[in-house]
C-alpha cells in the first residue's frame, strides 16, 4: 500500500466490515482491527455468536469489504477495500499477537474458542484524502494517483 495509506492506518482502530453470507446476502458490522503492512492484512477478533461467524466457519474463504475513515468535511480521509476473509490458519497464529499488542485489554477477556480471529486481505483498495493542499487525492491499488483541484467548499448531495 502507498505510504500515505499506511500512515493513515496507524491511527485507525475501527472499520465497517461487510461479508457475503452463505445464502449470498451481505452482512455489515463495525469491528476493531489491527493490521500488517507487508503484505497488507487486517486482523479481526469476533465471537461465534455473531452473524459474520457463519460464512467464516461455513467456507474456506468469503468475499468481504472494509471501509475505514468516517469523518466528513475537509479533513476527511477514507479507505475502501474489497478482498477475502478467512479464519486464521495455523501458519497465521502469530497474527493474534499483533492484534493483542494494539488492544492489550482484550487479552484478559479472551475466551477462545467462542472468540476467534480472522483475517481480511484486500484484493483492491481506494484511499481518498481530502486533506491534501493540492486537492482531493485518490490512491488506487493499481498504483495510480489522481489529484482533483481543491475547491473552497465540500458539496454534500
Amino acid at each position: 500500500m502507498h505510504p500515505d495509506v499506511l500512515a493513515f492506518l496507524k491511527n485507525q482502530r475501527v472499520s465497517v466490515f461487510a461479508i457475503e453470507m452463505l445464502d449470498g446476502a451481505p452482512h455489515g458490522s463495525t469491528v476493531h482491527f489491527a493490521h500488517t503492512e507487508s503484505p497488507p492484512t487486517f486482523i479481526i477478533l469476533t465471537e461465534t455468536k455473531y452473524w459474520k461467524a457463519e460464512p467464516l466457519h461455513g467456507r474456506q474463504e468469503s468475499r468481504a469489504t472494509m471501509v475505514i475513515g468516517f469523518e466528513e468535511g475537509p479533513n476527511s480521509r477514507t479507505l475502501q477495500m474489497d478482498g477475502i476473509a478467512h479464519v486464521f490458519t495455523p501458519a497465521e497464529a502469530h497474527l493474534k499477537e499483533i492484534y493483542l499488542a494494539k488492544f492489550p485489554n482484550v487479552r484478559a477477556k479472551l475466551n477462545e474458542p467462542d472468540d476467534f480471529f480472522f483475517t481480511f486481505t484486500p484484493t483492491w483498495w481506494r484511499f481518498t484524502d481530502w486533506t491534501r493542499p493540492e486537492g482531493k487525492t485518490i490512491y488506487l491499488s493499481d498504483g495510480s494517483v489522481t489529484v482533483k483541484e481543491k475547491v473552497n467548499s465540500l458539496k454534500v448531495s
